[in-house]
């Protein structure tokens, strides 16, 4: 019998590899430590203190009894954990806030942070004046359709109204919230705009999101309408923890 010619090895397809969760990590901690050189210190002296307020209590409350103390310690430890990363997550909002607050786009990183929840949008705005650099840009989530504008006061919150106007001629009885965002004391500023847009009064279901981010699509004209070069929302946004 001739023998079997082995079958020619498979050559391993190299998949490219993505950003991993400590990759990311790592440069979220490298663009805080340069942007902000207290968060690491300040995220570990608040860490400690509540190890040892909870390790105090738990003293106060077993007797030093070895099982009891054990658990009251690895509570302790996971609280301050969590302190470290909530006082990390905190500072490192403010810092990316800070940085891009007067960058072309810097809506696109509100947009964003709440996409990855309930809301549903694109970071690429749905209208922008390409004279004045005006950008609005619109999600729809609980609240209704929320929109965004950015840029010179006037022609900005003009180019807002053309966008609400159209909203409600195709979604009419959805709630329509309109948000100016500027650093000049008039508007909202971009730190703040992400509390001011949680805290809206719940008025769509799921489902009825869904729909009206399809029946608004209609209208969409983001082919062309790029951000401006000077800001990556999918390389630096806020983290989802952001409150």
């Amino acid at each position: 019998m001739a023998k079997k010619e082995k079958a020619p090895k498979k050559e391993k397809v190299k998949r490219p590899k993505g950003r991993g969760m400590f990759s990311q990590f790592r440069e979220q901690m490298a663009f805080l430590k340069e942007a902000d050189p207290k968060a690491l210190p300040m995220g570990i002296l608040f860490g400690s203190l509540m190890f040892v307020l909870i390790t105090g209590v738990g003293v106060i409350l077993t007797g030093l009894a070895f099982l009891g103390m054990v658990i009251w310690v690895i509570l302790a430890i996971v609280t301050a954990y969590l302190t470290v990363l909530l006082t990390l997550t905190r500072r490192a909002n403010t810092a990316i806030f800070k940085k891009y607050e007067a960058e072309p786009g810097r809506l696109s990183i509100t947009v964003g942070t709440l996409t990855r929840r309930r809301w549903k949008g694109s970071n690429q705005p749905v209208a922008v004046n390409a004279r004045t650099k005006d950008m609005v840009f619109r999600i729809v989530g609980p609240a209704g359709v929320v929109l965004m504008a950015e840029g010179q006061k006037t022609s900005a919150r003009a180019l807002l109204e053309d966008e609400r106007r159209k909203v409600q001629r195709l979604a009419s009885g959805v709630t329509v919230h309109t948000f100016y965002s500027a650093q000049d004391g008039e508007g909202v500023p971009l730190g703040q705009l992400h509390k001011k847009i949680s805290r809206l009064k719940r008025s769509l279901t799921r489902a009825e999101i869904t729909a009206v981010q399809n029946r608004l699509s209609s209208i969409d004209s983001r082919s062309g309408l790029p951000i401006p070069k000077g800001i990556d929302p999918m390389k630096m946004r806020a983290s989802r923890r952001v409150q």
